[in-house]
């Protein structure tokens, strides 16, 4: 759907839907196009007239103008902010001028909504969390309405599903279904939108990925992967980056995690400017080209971990301080992508920042983004020996334990470099969590050794068997909530910055899935919690919601006993690796050895491989 509304007979347009306050208060009537399907968590993208401007205007539009829209249906009110568009089609044009502003929204809720639009001019407005409460010169005001309907049955990924929102739990949930969501997440290459069909994107000098062509990703594996009703921009470019999602979607991967800052870190080949220094400058039709992306990941069901800056530059803007550069970062990163249905803003990569300001930064991100998206820090990992001021560096407790509590703080985003700590570390921040009475869900967004992360299926001796154990399934039944899985150093093929073929994991992703499948399709996981203490080995992982439901994980060549709540049980066994159906059968790899404990072993003496077994009342 495309309307526009002429300029005159203002008359007329007072008969329409969109009715302008303008229509009985004012004389002069600004106009705007509606676009969208209008259909509940569809976007729906509002463009309005304003000055014709540059991106590098001695007027800066970024930061001397404003654009803020309340829209309301009833009692619910979202207030979003808008953002310069060059003109209006930058994506398609490469456009870096012309006189359009819009604002983009995804409504939450059938029905009419009503909206009123404010915009403004004044010095470094653009920054502003309420530009209706500066004294700045208003430009126009504008008013209207359209009606919103439920998702036709086409709606796929998120558009169907909802949401992803922290509800005050150990999982995000669905807001249209209201079920608990487990991230399957890949976490490299980091720099995944180092990609060579974005405009004014180039190798910066970061570290020398020679497999990639000039420095910058093609996916071009994955060109195949792209179908025709697929997004393109410009001259059919994109087709790489957007089969690659395509084939990770299919796979059943529902997370991506990526850098939208890497200026003087490791890739120094990301960044939102017009270019690395112009930190003021935004690059419209760049931003526009990767919404497209953002756009086809909602439909996918991809989250969206967004990393705004890692350990190399995280003091690039303001000393680390939430100065007029960082504030107008984020106000730009919220404006263009915030309806976007499941995203992660994560504060950072290894942060070397101090508490109050991860807090100032987090502030100002949850004031101004209207849906509320949760927010997350990355740590340093913990190495056994070093020290600072004479005693031991504890990069995970520094980072976490003042967080513990905070309202504006929901995911602790662990690195751990050893993976023999995933299940207790999990754990324990789960739990610590719950007794500030705001349950943290708990993410695992990368695992080490940091030079080997995830091999590929054809590395000699890959570690998959290993990370299913520790990392995977610790992770998981320790009550995490996902994982982003991370693909090594710059020592490793398709490592953490030149990853082009995603299917160099193929077999780890079927792995993954095997996981998440089971949580979602055997477990009533949101009631359940680690219990390891039942289990009489402690190589052995249990979650349960005690007296009626106990999942456990057994290593092969181990056994363990049980203790169980009274009544009759059944058990079933499920193989981590293969995947498929429980396999049922009684009396194979249990029995009772006193009341209320049975042992455990491998499903009928297979004990050459992990098992997970499934103990049920009846």
């Amino acid at each position: 759907m495309h309307l526009q509304i002429p300029r005159e007979p203002y008359l007329l347009m007072c008969t329409l839907i969109f009715v302008f306050s303008a229509c009985n208060k004012r004389e002069k009537i600004q106009n705007y196009v509606l676009d969208g399907s209008f259909e509940k968590w569809h976007p729906i993208t509002l463009t309005f007239d304003g000055p014709q401007i540059s991106e590098t205007d001695a007027d800066n539009p970024f930061l001397n103008y404003a654009l803020q829209v309340d829209f309301q249906n009833g009692k619910d009110l979202y207030t979003v902010h808008g953002f310069y568009a060059a003109d209006g089609d930058a994506a398609e044009t490469s456009a870096n001028s012309g006189n359009k502003w819009q604002v983009k929204f995804a409504p939450p809720k059938n029905g009419e909504w009503q909206f009123k639009a404010y915009f403004a001019e004044g010095t470094d407005i653009g920054i502003s969390q309420n530009p209706l409460k500066e004294k700045k010169k208003a430009l126009w005001k504008s008013s209207g309405s359209f009606e919103i309907i439920a998702p036709d049955s086409t709606a796929t990924g998120f558009y169907k599903t909802g949401k992803l929102a922290y509800v005050g739990k150990h999982y995000l949930e669905e807001s249209e279904t209201g079920k608990p969501f487990i991230k399957n997440g890949v976490g490299s290459p980091e720099n995944f939108l180092a990609y060579h069909e974005f405009d004014d994107t180039f190798d910066n000098g970061g570290a020398e990925t020679p497999t990639l062509k000039k420095g910058l990703h093609e996916y071009i594996p994955h060109v195949t992967d792209w179908k025709e009703d697929n997004f393109t921009w410009g001259d059919n470019k994109g087709k790489g980056i957007i089969g690659a999602l395509n084939y990770l979607a299919n796979k059943g991967m529902n997370s991506l995690y990526f850098i939208t800052m890497n200026v003087a870190g490791d890739g120094d080949d990301v960044w939102p400017w017009t270019a690395p220094e112009k930190q003021t400058r935004y690059d419209v039709s760049k931003l526009a080209q990767w919404d497209k992306v953002f756009t086809h990941m909602d439909g996918l069901g991809m989250a969206m971990n967004v990393f705004t800056q890692e350990t190399e530059n995280d003091s690039l803007l303001n000393q680390g301080e939430l100065g007029l550069e960082r504030k107008l970062y984020y106000k730009e990163l919220v404006s263009r992508f915030g309806h976007h249905l499941a995203i992660v803003w994560n504060l950072g990569e290894e942060t070397n920042r101090t508490t109050e300001q991860l807090k100032s930064y987090a502030d100002y991100i949850r004031s101004i983004d209207p849906y509320k998206h949760p927010i997350a820090v990355h740590n340093h990992i913990r190495v056994t020996g070093e020290q600072i001021e004479g005693r031991p560096l504890e990069p995970i407790q520094e980072t976490f334990s003042p967080l513990l509590g905070y309202t504006n703080f929901e995911i602790p985003s662990l690195q751990l470099y050893d993976t023999v700590e995933v299940h207790h570390e999990i754990k324990k921040w789960r739990d610590l969590s719950l007794e500030k009475k705001r349950p943290w869900t708990v993410y695992l967004d990368e695992i080490g050794p940091y030079t080997i992360g995830v091999t590929t299926d054809s590395a000699t001796n890959n570690n998959y068997d290993q990370l299913m154990h520790s990392s995977l399934w610790g992770s998981l039944l320790s009550g995490g909530a996902g994982t982003s899985w991370y693909f090594g150093g710059l020592d490793t093929p398709n490592n953490d910055l030149s990853a082009e073929d995603f299917r160099t994991r193929d077999q780890w992703w079927d792995i993954t899935v095997n996981a998440k499948k089971f949580f979602n399709d055997h477990l009533p996981f949101s009631e359940m919690q680690n219990q390891d203490e039942l289990l009489s080995n402690e190589k052995a992982y249990c979650f349960a919601k005690k007296d009626e439901f106990y999942v456990v994980y057994l290593p092969k060549h181990e056994k363990t006993d049980l203790k169980i709540g009274d009544g009759a049980f059944t058990i079933a066994f499920y193989d981590p690796k293969v995947g498929g159906m429980l396999l049922d059968k009684q009396n194979e790899g249990w029995k009772i050895t006193k009341p209320n404990s049975v042992e455990l072993s491998a499903y009928n003496g297979q004990d050459d491989k992990d098992w997970v077994i499934v103990i049920k009342k009846k």
